[in-house]
């Protein structure tokens, strides 16, 4: 083969390289039903090191999108001919259910595991939950309230509306993890708060990572590295953590390191909401399993879904 001959080929195969890295990237965006800009794409690898790692055992995730809400207003307001005392009940429930993982429709273990983290332990039916959960309105009353279901969306006033939203999305997909988030935002009329879970998925096996698979049986050294961390925050934020106690229950994986999610109160006042704590993948190596610091080196194509709104 000529010199020329063999230029023109590597100019060849780069070409193709590039084209299924945009086939690729594409299909995630098609597959996740995002409309976004291909360039918006948040990735840590180059074109063409996702097109290195494109394999037919690595195909884009699907989801189907369904959203339910339900309106309650009570009868009579709280305060007698004041329209604006009338109590409400928002409840919306969104999902952007995982369909198929790597090319794969047999993901029973992911959806159970979404449906403990969006309502009680073993619930086994979206349908049936999601009907339970909206059949039911909740006031910010003490009392027992005559009330009515509305089509139309009451317009809330403090105080006097409660809302109560579930989110569910992946969060997070790469070559070997989807990360799928369940977020649960409510309303009690003062005060908003927020509770995030995270379920992982190693789309190779088509096994769920549980906190046994990533770190290793022995917390102590964990919740160490984690109270170092959070010395360091506090020479460098204006809020004041107090060492952790005892290990969140919500971690969430990301391309350079993993977050530590602590509810509200755990480390810091109440009213600073949850706290995350990011520590990147050198720091956490010691405390990993065998198998999750094969995962890291193995893994790359990181890739960070946009969040999705209420209608």
């Amino acid at each position: 083969m000529s010199k020329r001959s063999l230029l023109i080929l590597i100019l060849l195969l780069a070409i193709v390289d590039i084209v299924a890295a945009f086939w690729y990237l594409a299909a995630r965006i098609e597959a996740s039903g995002d409309s976004r800009d291909i360039f918006e794409v948040r990735t840590d690898s180059s074109l063409t090191q996702v097109a290195d790692t494109i394999s037919d055992m690595n195909v884009p995730d699907s989801f189907k999108i369904a959203e339910q809400h339900a309106y309650y207003v009570s009868k009579a307001p709280a305060v007698k001919g004041d329209p604006t005392s009338y109590f409400t009940c928002v409840k919306r429930i969104k999902v952007r259910w995982p369909k198929s993982v790597n090319g794969s429709e047999e993901i029973a273990s992911l959806h159970r595991a979404l449906l403990d983290k969006m309502f009680a332990p073993g619930t086994v039916n979206l349908e049936y939950a999601i009907n339970q959960e909206l059949a039911q309105p909740k006031f910010t009353s003490a009392r027992e309230l005559e009330y009515k279901k509305t089509d139309k969306r009451p317009t809330p006033q403090p105080a006097y509306a409660y809302q109560y939203d579930i989110l569910v999305y992946p969060v997070m997909t790469s070559m070997r993890v989807l990360e799928m988030g369940v977020e649960k935002i409510e309303y009690n009329g003062i005060e908003r708060s927020t509770r995030n879970a995270f379920v992982h998925y190693d789309r190779a096996t088509h096994q769920l990572l549980t906190w046994k698979d990533v770190f290793a049986s022995d917390n102590s050294v964990l919740l160490g590295i984690i109270n170092t961390k959070i010395d360091v925050l506090n020479t460098e934020r204006s809020i004041r953590l107090e060492h952790a106690m005892a290990m969140p229950v919500e971690f969430q994986i990301k391309a350079k390191g993993i977050s530590f999610h602590f509810p509200a109160g755990a480390v810091a006042e109440p009213n600073e909401g949850p706290i995350e704590i990011f520590i990147d993948y050198k720091t956490l190596n010691v405390v990993f399993t065998s198998p999750f610091k094969q995962l890291v080196r193995d893994n790359e194509g990181f890739w960070d879904y946009k969040r999705p709104n209420f209608d």
